[in-house]
This record gives C-alpha cells, structure tokens and sequence, in this order.
C-alpha cells in the first residue's frame, strides 16, 4: 500500500510541473485558472492518500479477525448438544400435565388433547395426610386424595400435604380432662388425633385435628426435672414445673421430660430433616423409598432411572449438579437405553427426563 501511495504522489508531481512549465507565457486569466486546476488535483491527491490510509486500516482489521478465528476452538460440543436440545423440543411439543407427589393417569405427565380429563392419586408419604389439591400453585376446591380435573392448559398438579396429628411422650404422658376439666382415666405416652376420635373419659366424640389433655412428668427414684423439650425446643420452667394443661393443640407434637444430670440421650437428638424428591418421565430409589416422588432423609443417597428409544437423552432440573446430566446409557430391554446416576439429597430435588420414555 505504500509503494501505491508513493506513485499517486510521482504522477500527480509530474502533472503539476509540466502545468506550470509554460505558465510564464501565459496571460492573468490563463494563469489564474491553471493555478485553481492545480489547487484541485492537489485535494484529489489529498482524497486519495485518505482512502488508501482507510483501506490499509480495515486489511489490519480482517487480519486480526482472521488470525484469531484461526485460534478459535473447535465447537462440536456445543452443536451437539444444540442438536439435543432441538430433538427434546420435538418431543416436549403441546400441552402437558405434570404431576408432584402425585400420578397423572397412572404416570408422572400425560399430554393433552384439548379439553382433557385426568385422574390424579396423592403418593403415600409415611407420617404424613393428604391436605389439598393446587393447580398451578392454586389451592383447589376438590379434598379427596384422589381427584379428577378437567384440563386444556400446560397444568402443574400438586398434591399438599400436613404431619399427622400424634401427640408423642418421652419420659411424660398424658390424661384426658373430664367435662370440669380435671384429668382422669388412662395414661398415653403417644395419642393419634388426626381423624374424628371418643375422648376416652367423657365418651364424646371429639373433632379431629385438636387435642386438650393435660401432661404430666414421670419422674424415677432421685430424679428432678431440669426442664421440657417439645418439639425440641427447651422451655425451662421456674420451681421445677412437673405438670400443665395443653387445650386444642393442633399440630403434630413432641414432649419430652429432660432431668437434672443427665448428658446424653437419644431421644432428644436433633430431628432428622427430610427433603422432597420429584421425578418427572423417572422414577428414583433410596432410603427405603421408589417412585416418581417422596420424602427421603438428609444425607441419603437415591438412584435416579429414566429409559428412552434415544441414546442422547439426558436429566434436567434441581439442584444444579442435576443441571444438563448426561449419564452414559446402558442397554436395556426392547432396545431401549436405560440412563441413571445417583446423588446424595442435601436439598429438594426435582428431575425432569428429557427423552422418548415408554
């Protein structure tokens, strides 16, 4: 480009001498004109040398661009996996319901075909009672644990549930309170009120979900009490509280007597904490439990499955080490690839199957 830029500057030189070489002979008006000519080839010569500076500027560009373009890594991964994603799309096309802790006619999503009528059954979930039904996060009218709905819209179904209601005694019990609410009868160190019930002293029947008893402290041969735990939590009463009166108690409870001296006891341990596992076109096993969904302990570890006719399905959803697994298929029968991996369960865990599953 340089040597171009120097022989526009020679021509136009030359041009300019042999212009100006007879401009002696010349009259006013004759010069006065070559001198504008020469003005005009001088800004065209200007012109020139700008264009050309502008074309060197964008030859250094397309260099650059070609050089690093040269160093880019290949991409294959990302267009396979963009192929994937395309595939699953196919697959996923129309309008769903999905089931949590529930089937949808038997399976864990069922497409729908305009206005469709499905049939939802509340999983078991030990300890636990069915509450209600939510679509779409909105409570439903229906209560029963199995439910029909009529649907047209992609619809998250969800079954709710409560702890049951058992009223639980370590190192207490408690009696039931007569009609001048002093107690009487019977001892009980665990007492199931979740469904309608007889008080046992006064023979009346008793609206499930609420309790009135009255607690008292079993207390051994020099033992004193230091103080309560319900649902461990430590309540310390003033002058070594042994008894008290519990009226309409509503919720799933734990009391527990702690005596002076003592230093370790396994009932009073933390609570084991439990998290929801929530598997759609999967199923999963572990801590004694399988299905599409459930309750498994912390620190459990459960095995997730899912079989597709493809042999690139993968696993979506939460936690994020959940996130876009691709575990390696084994063959399974009928030609289907079975895909599965485990993890321990620190948090909810809700997996999708992204594939063609039977």
């Amino acid at each position: 480009m340089k040597h171009s830029s120097n022989a526009v500057r020679a021509v136009l030189f030359l041009l300019i001498v042999l212009l100006l070489l007879p401009l002696g002979c010349q009259s006013k008006q004759e010069s006065s004109e070559m001198v504008t000519l020469v003005q005009s080839l001088i800004s065209e010569r200007d012109t020139l040398e700008n264009r050309l500076r502008e074309t060197e500027q964008e030859r250094d560009t397309l260099k650059t661009k070609l050089e690093a373009a040269e160093k880019a890594p290949e991409v294959t991964t990302e267009i396979k996996e963009v192929e994937v994603i395309k595939e699953v799309t196919k697959e996923v096309e129309g309008k769903y319901a999905y089931g949590l802790h529930c089937t949808v006619n038997g399976q864990a999503s069922v497409k729908l075909d305009g206005s469709t009528s499905v049939k939802c059954v509340a999983d078991k979930i030990d300890d636990y009672v069915f509450d209600h039904w939510e679509l779409n996060g909105v409570k439903s009218e229906e209560t029963k644990s199995t439910a029909t709905f009529t649907l047209s819209e992609n619809t998250t179904i969800e079954a709710i549930y409560h702890e049951r209601h058992v009223v639980t005694c370590i190192n207490c019990h408690i009696q039931f309170l007569n009609d001048q609410n002093n107690a009487k009868g019977s001892n009980y160190t665990e007492f199931d009120f979740e469904e309608e019930y007889t008080n046992p002293v006064t023979k009346k029947k008793c609206e499930g979900g609420k309790i009135s008893f009255y607690i008292f402290a079993d207390i051994p041969s020099k033992k004193e009490v230091d103080y309560w735990l319900i649902n461990g939590v430590k309540y310390q009463y003033p002058n070594n509280v042994t008894k008290f009166r519990v009226e309409n108690l509503d919720e799933a409870t734990v009391y527990e007597v702690v005596y002076k001296g003592q230093t370790t006891k396994k009932t009073t341990d933390t609570p084991k904490t439990y998290y929801n596992v929530t598997c759609h076109s999967c199923t999963f096993k572990g801590d004694g439990k399988s299905g599409t969904s459930g309750k498994v302990a912390a620190g459990s570890t459960i095995t997730i499955t899912g079989t597709s006719d493809s042999s690139e399905a993968y696993f979506d959803g939460t936690p994020s080490s959940v996130n876009r697994h691709f575990p390696n298929p084994t063959s399974g029968s009928s030609g289907k690839y079975v895909f599965s991996f485990s993890i321990v369960v620190n948090s909810d865990v809700e997996v999708w199957f992204r594939g063609v599953v039977n």
